[in-house]
């Protein structure tokens, strides 16, 4: 057989190691075979996510400390963080969400350099269609801030309102995800087309992301909630996290429930470009040359 026909030949396709199209016109996405090719293409070589998602969380580190300084020095209240933060977490977000879907379809990153940051139309293009497809779930924090610390006891009407903003929200994303596949390859594609190709394979992918996604989402939040408890008795200290032997831990966690988050979105871009892979007619270039290592 002619090596550009073999299943797990990558002479030819050098994605065919990392998605090749074994789920494509065999009926439902297999949720539990996903989930294993999800973490398989984010753990198999960590050396692609550090070199694609190294800048990213190093940049995000410093903006959430930049943000905790702020605040902690002006007296501000802790949502104006969410503030701050936001629209730079969402930038360096972007960038390595897009690197990662083109390595995951593309079996190879862009760059030759050791670390990779690309930011330029096509970051830009994928921003946007992330901002309108993010709108339920943005004014589904309304309330969460408006309340701030007593958020936790919302009133019901307003708990009821979250709850069917958080549902619309994630019905939406899970419908028009193709989107982002598409724009990262840069592929001809628009909302309607996005939405009649997740057509009948809904459920499946929005179970194969939460199952795959659910160690690494409690680990993040764990550390999440340590780095919060922390960061007050930190505070109250009058040292800074850096003085303070509590410091530096609530400075190594922090660093850990970023790589956490990271590796949360890598595996969940994963799963999502193998359900792509195997709804649509997509293929990967036949001539591209491979950076994977």
């Amino acid at each position: 057989m002619d090596a550009k026909n073999e299943p797990g030949s990558s002479a030819s396709n050098p994605a065919a190691d990392i998605t090749d199209n074994l789920y494509a016109n065999t009926g439902k996405l297999p949720v539990w075979r996903t989930i294993a090719r999800s973490w398989a293409i984010v753990f198999r070589r960590l050396n692609i996510f550090i070199a694609l998602a190294a800048i990213p969380m190093a940049l995000t580190w410093v903006v959430q400390f930049i943000g905790a300084d702020l605040v902690e020095t002006w007296q501000l209240p802790d949502r104006v963080r969410i503030v701050i933060e936001e629209p730079f977490r969402w930038v360096f977000w972007t960038v390595f969400s897009v690197a990662w879907h083109r390595y995951a379809l593309l079996g190879h990153r862009d760059s030759r350099a050791v670390f990779q940051f690309q930011l330029g139309p096509r970051e830009f293009k994928f921003m946007a269609y992330g901002a309108v497809l993010a709108i339920p779930l943005l004014l589904a924090r309304v309330p969460l801030l408006y309340f701030g610390d007593q958020a936790g006891d919302l009133p019901v009407p307003y708990l009821i309102l979250v709850l069917v903003l958080v549902i619309a929200g994630i019905t939406i994303g899970i419908r028009f995800s193709f989107i982002f596949p598409s724009v990262s390859v840069e592929r001809r594609t628009g909302l309607k087309q996005a939405w009649g190709e997740t057509s009948g394979s809904g459920w499946r992918i929005f179970w194969a992301s939460f199952l795959a996604s659910i160690p690494l989402g409690v680990m993040d939040r764990l550390a999440r909630e340590l780095v919060m408890m922390m960061e007050p008795i930190v505070a109250r200290s009058g040292q800074s996290a850096w003085e303070n032997p509590l410091g530096h831990w609530m400075i190594g966690l922090s660093i850990a429930q970023l790589i956490l988050t990271f590796f949360f979105t890598a595996v969940l871009v994963s799963v999502l470009c193998i359900a792509f892979r195997r709804q649509t007619d997509w293929e990967p270039p036949a001539s591209t040359e491979m950076v994977s290592s």
